[in-house]
């Protein structure tokens, strides 16, 4: 099992480096941790979601080498990345809007202490630093951090949610927002909240007498703190790599074209050409950081001869038009054309119709490699 990165170094690896790490997973160690801000977890995200590995190959590698008993809690954890991508291939664009009860607050602006990681709550702002300045953070942080924008500063989730997926190596569009959305409220049955000895217990650290070192009773009653009053918009500039498609070379034969989220450099190698497209109309409704755009070159580097090219879906259709196109299944593509191969799943899709975790996780549970 890996340590905590210390930058993104971590994550800027080689797939010898992922095979190595994907034998060390420790799942008894991760069940009993994986809430500590120090915890044994696999930071293996940033690679799931752009495709590098799968939550099947995750499962497969840590089934070789324990017990089915023992692998229960990372499993559990799998299936909820799993099952908040379902909802999305069931419900399109409607996870970017409320998708069950109206979010409380219009507001759009961020609070100014959290963008600049100053609200006085000593564990979560460096957790804030390391999300900016290296572009991972602790799940259990994002919780909190989320809470703390919505549920105590009054802003909506989406452009709080945007703003994280901005500088989140593992920044999953399906994930990221139905998670702000489930600590909002607005796709859960009640809100999220945390105190100061929540915070204290799982960051290992004991804080006291800041504004939320108040009981849960008061926690769930407070008003908006003076440190949380002041709101601003979060700057997330942005290049987008790559040359316009408009430029790109004329290609015949079978062409994969690939997403930001389609990265395995072994998909589809029999084709004749490998193209990397960035829409641009879609990268600037969800812009990326410099570290998020750094860390997908390096391994769009290791597909051979890759063509990474930007614009609009349009103009790559037209580019193509006397090619033979072969691309996987995603969400966030499905206006680029139909797809000619499926995703890798851990769980097969429900039977039956699923509104919570819960309902999906009876269904599917049993289909555990």
């Amino acid at each position: 099992m890996t340590n905590r990165p210390n930058d993104i170094s971590h994550f800027l690896c080689r797939y010898e480096d992922l095979t190595q790490r994907l034998m060390q997973i420790d799942p008894v160690s991760y069940g009993k941790t994986r809430n500590f801000l120090n915890g044994d977890v696999t930071w293996l995200s940033p690679f799931i979601t752009h495709g590098i590995i799968t939550t099947r190959d995750v499962a497969e590698a840590v089934f070789k080498h324990n017990k089915s008993k023992d692998c229960y809690r990372l499993m559990y954890e799998l299936a909820w990345r799993e099952y908040f991508h379902r909802v999305w291939q069931r419900c399109g664009d409607d996870i970017f809007t409320d998708m069950r009860t109206p979010s409380p607050s219009n507001r759009r602006q961020i609070p100014t202490a959290i963008l600049n990681a100053k609200t006085g709550i000593h564990a979560i702002d460096k957790e804030i630093r390391n999300l900016i300045t290296h572009g991972f953070m602790h799940n259990h942080a994002r919780m909190w951090t989320a809470a703390l924008c919505c549920n105590m500063g009054d802003t909506h989730w989406l452009s709080a949610a945007k703003w994280m997926h901005y500088h989140l190596l593992d920044g999953d569009l399906a994930s990221n927002t139905l998670s702000w959305q489930w600590v909002a409220g607005t796709f859960s049955d009640k809100r999220y909240i945390a105190n100061q000895d929540n915070v204290n217990k799982y960051s290992q650290s004991n804080q006291q007498g800041t504004f939320l070192d108040v009981s849960y009773e008061k926690l769930a009653t407070f008003q908006r703190p003076a440190e949380l009053a002041d709101t601003t918009d979060a700057s997330m500039p942005q290049v987008i790599p790559g040359v316009p498609v408009t430029e790109m070379p004329t290609l015949s034969g079978t062409v994969a074209v690939r997403s930001i989220w389609q990265l395995n450099a072994q998909w589809r190698m029999d084709a004749d050409h490998q193209v990397l497209f960035i829409e641009s109309a879609l990268h600037n409704q969800w812009p990326m950081s410099r570290h998020r755009w750094q860390f997908v070159l390096h391994w769009a580097d290791l597909i051979p001869n890759v063509l990474i090219v930007h614009g609009t879906v349009a103009q790559l259709q037209c580019a193509l038009q006397n090619t033979t196109i072969v691309r996987q299944d995603y969400p966030a593509c499905n206006h680029w054309g139909e797809s000619t191969d499926s995703r890798t799943w851990l769980y097969p899709q429900p039977q039956n119709a699923f509104r919570s975790f819960s309902q999906y996780w009876k269904q599917v549970k049993k289909h555990s490699v």
